[in-house]
């Protein structure tokens, strides 16, 4: 994976240029836009387009909460890409109503991919393309803690939302403890609910 040397992040141009996609399957073979045009339309300077990106995302590559071989690697590049100005574009997205932006977005289905893949033993994919997934529950979480105090509240709520669907995984489920209060803190001002598979007792 493609490092930024100054910064020790990884690079998403890189990323997404020195990945071989076709090795890659997602839903709806027949039909583009491939995984990586999907991936570069997130950060298109129109928000129409990026909007459409966002979609297809999530109708492509995580059609039905079923996860495919291109998955991971997808995943991988969302995380690359959280920190870039573009995620910030104001919009209605997903199900939620709200005009958040779509950093919070990215959050919310980084999140829901690590639900999809720990929701059972064997997820919903091939077994090799779910455990490919789970291999980067921690980069999932380490991203998202990037943004537990996040000035924006759309972007922190989806931030604990995201972290707190990967602590199944039996090696960050030491994280559960920390998360608690912060998830209880997140309910008690969110507008939204947050964070559904964490126990707050």
């Amino acid at each position: 994976m493609p490092i930024n040397a100054d910064s020790g992040a990884v690079d998403p141009w890189t990323l997404l240029l020195q990945t071989d996609w076709s090795a890659f399957e997602h839903a709806y073979l027949t039909e583009p836009p491939a995984t990586p045009d999907i991936l570069a339309g997130l950060l298109d300077d129109d928000e129409y387009v990026q909007r459409a990106a966002l979609g297809n995302l999530v109708h492509m590559v995580t059609h039905q909460n079923t996860i495919y071989s291109a998955t991971a690697p997808a995943a991988c590049f969302v995380i690359a890409i959280l920190d870039h100005p573009r995620t910030m574009t104001s919009g209605v997205y997903f199900h939620d109503e709200r005009c958040r932006p779509m950093r919070a977005a990215l959050l919310e289905w980084l999140g829901d991919l690590a639900d999809d893949a720990t929701y059972t033993e064997d997820g919903a994919g091939e077994p090799e393309d779910v455990a490919a997934v789970r291999a980067i529950l921690p980069q999932i979480y380490e991203a998202a803690q990037s943004y537990f105090c996040d000035a924006n509240s759309p972007v922190r709520e989806a931030a604990v939302h995201a972290a707190a669907m990967t602590l199944a995984a039996s090696e960050l489920a030491v994280h559960i403890p920390e998360m608690v209060p912060l998830v209880r803190s997140t309910l008690a001002s969110s507008e939204c609910v947050v964070a559904k598979g964490v126990p707050v007792r």
